[in-house]
């Protein structure tokens, strides 16, 4: 009776030990994929070819460039969907109401404003007579998953420099490109608030900090862009767009860089513009970044250098928000969140601007020699607050 029990032990054994070994197998081949995965070389004008169709460049027609016969901005953009929707960024096309859409064989048609989010420099364009045989829409990826070091195609089509009204017969000769691509790796995923970027303070354009103010974070890739590439497809080696080109490329300091805005950003914007007609933005009200005061890059640089102390402290409190409610003040330091240790300002900011509205947040707080807590929930952010309060 001991023999047959003996056997089926040993039986037993064997089979664990081979499903064991299975298991391993399966997971180093898992592994062993990725690792093949990353060290592949990708057929680059393969890649372009899958995805150019869908690359497209926007140019605003506003009252002055229609007198001027000139452009009152130029960039690119990119096709969602077969209804005619493009997404560029703001600074191309969120100034004016209407814009020519010009694909990558020629073709042109007139695109209406939808909605545009300056704090995320993200436009949202619909084409006014879609056109079914042009329109090819790229696949929108992930960008949560993207990692430093992931190789990235940065695509635009510069369009043509001499307006939107000129003879279109011999595109490539009116632009001089027709697209371009640019690709190297994703070398950062920043949450930091500010990035560098040229802009216009003090009447005057410089080089500069500006705040990305409602992004959770922005990717920086060693893709320089083209002129004209603006709002222009980040895709990653599988044709997923990742990310909106923002800024970078054309300018001498920034040649080999390249900022984009991650393309979840865009994605949750639309859903709320199409869906829910509205774009809000999670709010507490509390300033805790930097004081209300600071307003130009040279202060900010300052502040944060110098000045900006260890924890997470309450610069400032807007009248009538949530913060202001429950009680905060300026010169509150929130030593506890939720119960786990206090955050960064950059990881509550984070955790703010992707969470949903009427989150609620349990904050301790340190006033002085005293201790207490307050129950604050998030609401919409108001459209006339205007300033980098979270």
């Amino acid at each position: 009776m001991k023999k047959p029990f003996a056997l089926m032990v040993i039986l037993a054994c064997v089979l664990l030990a081979q499903a064991t070994a299975f298991a391993q197998e399966e997971m180093l081949s898992e592994e062993e994929s990725l690792r093949i995965l990353r060290e592949t070389p990708i057929n680059v004008p393969e890649l372009v070819e899958k995805v150019k169709r869908g690359v497209v460049v926007v140019q605003p027609i506003t009252v002055e460039s229609i007198a001027a016969a000139e452009l009152a901005g130029m960039g690119s953009g990119f096709v969602i969907d077969k209804q005619g929707h493009i997404i560029t960024n703001t600074h191309v096309a969120g100034k004016a109401s209407l814009a020519q859409i010009i694909f990558w064989d020629g073709h042109s048609e007139r695109a209406t404003l939808v909605a545009a989010a300056p704090y995320y420099d993200i436009a949202l364009l619909k084409l006014d007579e879609p056109d079914e045989e042009h329109l090819f829409p790229v696949p929108l990826g992930d960008s949560d998953k993207v990692q430093p070091g992931d190789l990235a195609l940065a695509m635009g089509s510069p369009g043509a420099m001499e307006g939107f009204n000129i003879d279109r017969s011999d595109p490539l000769e009116a632009w001089g490109l027709r697209s371009t691509a640019t690709m190297r790796v994703v070398s950062g995923r920043y949450s930091d608030i500010s990035f560098q970027v040229i802009q216009n303070y003090y009447g005057r354009r410089n080089y500069g900090l500006t705040y990305a103010i409602h992004l959770p974070y922005v990717f920086r890739t060693q893709s320089p862009i083209n002129p004209g590439n603006s709002g222009g497809p980040l895709f990653n080696r599988h044709g997923e767009v990742i990310g909106i080109n923002t800024w970078g490329g054309s300018h001498m300091i920034m040649q080999q860089s390249n900022f984009s805005v991650p393309i979840n950003s865009a994605k949750s914007f639309v859903v709320e513009v199409l869906e829910h007609k509205r774009q809000d933005i999670p709010w507490l009200g509390i300033h805790c970044m930097f004081p209300p005061n600071i307003t130009n890059p040279e202060a900010f640089i300052e502040f944060n250098e110098r000045f900006r102390p260890e924890g997470l402290w309450v610069y400032g409190v807007e009248a009538d928000s949530p913060a202001e409610m429950a009680g905060l003040r300026e010169g509150d330091e929130i030593i506890r969140v939720n119960g786990g240790n206090s955050p960064t300002p950059e990881a509550l900011r984070q955790g703010v601007l992707e969470g949903e509205i009427g989150a609620e947040y349990i904050f301790n707080v340190k006033r002085g020699h005293r201790e207490f807590s307050v129950r604050v929930f998030t609401v919409p952010k108001p459209d006339y607050v205007a300033n980098f309060s979270v």
